[in-house]
C-alpha cells in the first residue's frame, strides 16, 4: 500500500528506469577479500551517513573494529530482468483477453515486457553498524549494513536505475573481465573518467583497478603448510561438501566466516542538488537495499599468494582508494600495469586476505528509506533556522521488524 503522504510517480514509455524488485540468474562473482583502514571507514561514515548531530538523526554509524576487510567484487550478469508487477495509468491494463490494449492511451508497457540486457559490475563492500540511540534505540534500531565507497557498471540502464532507485552512486565505466594468462585463472580491469591531478585539465579516460589471480585451488602450492582460511578450502572433502550444500545461504556465511556475501543490506546517501543554491541539497536521505545470493554453486578459493589487487592512486580517483586502504602509504607505489613507467609510480597495491569464485542468483529487494534528514533554510551555515521540510525515520532492525506491531500501535487498514 502506498503512504498517504507520497504521490503517485509518473511513468513514462520512453524512460530508462525500471521499478524493483530485481531478479538477476546465473551470476559470475569473482571476490576479493583485502585489508582496509577502519580510519578511513569511519571518517566515511561521518562524512555521509552521520550528517547532523547524532541527537538530531537519533543513529550513528561506526567501523566494525573486527572485520577490518572490504569485499572486491567484480561480477558478470548474463541475463537481468524486472520482477516488478505491471504499472499502468488509470487502472486500466492488460487482461486475458486484451494482452496488449494499444487502443488504451494510458498503457504503459509492463517492466518485466520490457526485455533483458547483461552488464558488467565491480563495487567494494565495507561492513558498518548502526546503533540507536538510548536504550530502545541501542536495542532495536541497531544493524550490520554495507557501505560501497565506489561501484561501477557499463550499462547505462543499470546506472540511471542504481542512483534513481536504489540510491547506490554508480558510475559509468570500461569493465574487462576475462580469464587470466594461466588456466583457470582471472583478469578484471576497470577503467573510468577522471583527472590525473589538481592542475586544470579535461577530464579523460583513466585506468582505476587491475586484479589478477593464478589458477583457482588447488594449485603447485598444495603442499605447502595452510597459511589462511583460502588455502583451507583446497582439501577435496570440504569443498566437495560446499558445493553439496551451498544452496544453503546460512551454511556458506558460517563455513567460510563471512569470506562468501550472501546477503548484504546496504545503506547509502542519497540526496539531489540544489538548482538555485548548488551547495546545497534540496533532499538528503539514508537508503538501504537487500542483495540477496541463492542457488550458490561453483564454488571455489583462490590461493591469496597468487594475486594482485592494485589501484590507479593518481588525482580523482584518490579519494575512492583512501575510503578503503587509508591516506596514509605502507607501502612504496609500483608500476601501474599499461602506464609508462618514465611518466609516474600509481600502482597502489592492496593486501589480499582470501578469494573466491562461484556462480548464484542474485535478487535486489527490501528497498526502503531508514531515515530522511531535515532540509533547513540555512542549512549551507549550519544553523538552526526555519525548518522547509521535516525529515522521518524508519531504522527498526530487520529481526524486530515483524514484532514491532505488537509493541505499539498498529496502523489502521
Amino acid at each position: 500500500m502506498r503512504p498517504n503522504h507520497s504521490p503517485e510517480y509518473v511513468q513514462s514509455d520512453n524512460s530508462l528506469d525500471v521499478a524493483p524488485p530485481y531478479f538477476f540468474p546465473n551470476v559470475d562473482v569473482q571476490g576479493f577479500v583485502i585489508e582496509a583502514d577502519l580510519k578511513a571507514v569511519q571518517k566515511y561514515c561521518d562524512d555521509f551517513l552521520n550528517l547532523g548531530t547524532r541527537e538530531e538523526r537519533g543513529f550513528e554509524y561506526r567501523a566494525v573494529p573486527a572485520w577490518p576487510f572490504a569485499q572486491l567484487l567484480f561480477l558478470h550478469y548474463p541475463v537481468m530482468i524486472s520482477a516488478a508487477p505491471d504499472v499502468v495509468k488509470g487502472g486500466n491494463g492488460r487482461d486475458s483477453e486484451n494482452p496488449i490494449p494499444s487502443s488504451n492511451p494510458d498503457f504503459i508497457v509492463p517492466m518485466a515486457d520490457r526485455g533483458t540486457t547483461s552488464q558488467n559490475e565491480v563495487f567494494a563492500a565495507i561492513p558498518v553498524m548502526r546503533y540507536g540511540v538510548g536504550p530502545k534505540g541501542l536495542l532495536v534500531e541497531s544493524e550490520l549494513e554495507w557501505i560501497l565507497p565506489f561501484i561501477v557498471v557499463d550499462q547505462p540502464w543499470s546506472c540511471v536505475c542504481g542512483r534513481e532507485m536504489l540510491g547506490l552512486g554508480k558510475m559509468m565505466s570500461r569493465i574487462d573481465i576475462g580469464p587470466g594468462y594461466l588456466p583457470g585463472s582471472f583478469l578484471g580491469e576497470v577503467h573510468m573518467p577522471g583527472w590525473d591531478g589538481n592542475s586544470p585539465e579535461m577530464q579523460h579516460d583513466l585506468p582505476f583497478l587491475y586484479v589478477q589471480t593464478g589458477p583457482a585451488l588447488p594449485t603447485f602450492r598444495a603442499t605447502e603448510p595452510l597459511k589462511s582460511l583460502a588455502t583451507a578450502f583446497q582439501a577435496k572433502p570440504v569443498r566437495w561438501a560446499l558445493e553439496k550444500i551451498a544452496g544453503l545461504s546460512n551454511f556458506v556465511d558460517d563455513a567460510s566466516l563471512g569470506l562468501v556475501p550472501t546477503t548484504m543490506q546496504t545503506v547509502a546517501l542519497k540526496q539531489y542538488r540544489d538548482a538555485v543554491d548548488p551547495e546545497c541539497a534540496v533532499y538528503q536521505a539514508l537508503v538501504g537495499c537487500r542483495s540477496k545470493y541463492s542457488e550458490i554453486s561453483n564454488l571455489d578459493f583462490y590461493d591469496e599468494r597468487d594475486i594482485w589487487v592494485m589501484f590507479n592512486y593518481v588525482g580523482s580517483f584518490r579519494e575512492a582508494v583512501d575510503v578503503i586502504l587509508g591516506d596514509e602509504l605502507k607501502k612504496p607505489l609500483v608500476v601501474y600495469p599499461e602506464l609508462d613507467k618514465t611518466v609516474s609510480i600509481t600502482g597502489r597495491m592492496a593486501k589480499v586476505v582470501g578469494a573466491f569464485k562461484f556462480s548464484a542468483n542474485v535478487d535486489f529487494d527490501d528497498m526502503r528509506v531508514l531515515h530522511e534528514f531535515d532540509i533547513r533554510k540555512d542549512r549551507k551555515e549550519g544553523g538552526h533556522g526555519q525548518v522547509l521540510k521535516r525529515g522521518s525515520s524508519d531504522l527498526t532492525a530487520r529481526w524486530f521488524r515483524p514484532l514491532k506491531g505488537f509493541f505499539g500501535p498498529r496502523p489502521m487498514p
